[in-house]
């Protein structure tokens, strides 16, 4: 045997060593390759995960930064009633600033005021969730504000209740311009009610007859409250005759005579007779050129004779 002979098995085990120690590079490569790509998930991921907490960090601080310098009162408190957070608005409507933060509820409330808050909202949160209405609220100086209350419970990640939070809007001064308000409406009523009566006057003549004399301008809400304070005239005196003098009545046209020609049929219902008087020429004038039929009304020229004829009819009936 030669020598290339003897020595091709040498070769051929150190050939399959070269191939054993390529393949074991060659995985040991791909498991390399594989954990660099592991690794670069994991540091993809850890990087995503830190990003969204960054921002997760920054919506929350821009969240309590509109918190904080919201118009409105917010509380948040614990399910004992301890306040644990108040905004800079809070702060400041209740005056307590910085002082009312770890404080109970009752420290912002008189005891009457507690007393509500106590069996009304509290129970009302226990139940529904939520409430809403307004309550008195003390200040440290003794002062009270009016607030509009938004309160409901926060939950927690099982469900149940872990506080309760709350806005508050000071309506103090809108409540006082609506009592305000109110009070000029209750003067102005008043004083409407004042000029009807002006404006309806009503004389005794006799008993059983009466006169209204009427100036200005007749127009269908006045004509309603002349019909009314008519009838309940007629129904109060037991008046028969009931005399509506127009001297004064500037201008009359076909809706004023058939106001005033309901009004004596109105009156007719009750038994009593309409006399109309202060009838000026003019005046009659203008009925005949409308065409207006005063049906059912006695006409006198001025009041004196529309009294004359009110005092001589009075004891005779009237018929229907």
């Amino acid at each position: 045997m030669d020598s290339h002979d003897s020595c091709h098995p040498a070769q051929e085990l150190e050939l399959a060593a070269l191939r054993a120690r390529l393949s074991e590079l060659e995985q040991t490569e791909r498991d390399l390759r594989a954990e660099l790509r592991r690794v670069a998930q994991d540091t993809t991921a850890q990087m995503e995960r830190e990003a969204e907490l960054r921002r997760q960090a920054e919506d929350a601080a821009v969240s309590k930064r509109l918190v904080d310098h919201a118009l409105d009162g917010i509380t948040m408190t614990t399910l004992t009633g301890v306040v644990t957070y108040a905004n800079l608005a809070f702060k400041s409507m209740s005056g307590f600033a910085d002082g009312g933060v770890g404080r109970p509820l009752s420290v912002f409330y008189s005891p009457e005021d507690f007393a509500q808050l106590s069996n009304v909202v509290m129970p009302a949160l226990a139940t529904e969730g939520a409430w809403r209405g307004v309550l008195k609220i003390l200040r440290p100086d003794g002062s009270t504000w009016m607030g509009q209350l938004s309160a409901f419970a926060l939950m927690g990640p099982t469900g149940a209740p872990t506080g309760f939070a709350a806005f508050f809007r000071d309506i103090t001064e809108q409540l006082r311009y609506e009592q305000e308000m109110l009070a000029q409406m209750q003067v102005i009523q008043v004083q409407q009610a004042a000029l009807r009566e002006l404006g309806t006057p009503l004389i005794p003549i006799a008993d059983g007859v009466i006169a209204m004399p009427l100036i200005g301008t007749i127009d269908s809400e006045r004509a309603q409250q002349i019909l009314e304070t008519l009838l309940n005239a007629l129904g109060e005196r037991q008046a028969v005759v009931a005399i509506l003098d127009i001297t004064g009545v500037k201008h009359v046209d076909g809706d004023v005579a058939a106001a005033l020609v309901r009004i004596a049929q109105a009156a007719r219902l009750l038994g009593a007779e309409v006399v109309l008087s202060g009838i000026r020429p003019v005046v009659a004038q203008a009925l005949v050129d409308l065409g207006t039929e005063l049906r059912g009304l006695v006409t006198c020229g001025t009041l004196q004779s529309g009294i004359a004829y009110a005092l001589a009819r009075k004891a005779r009936p009237i018929s229907a």
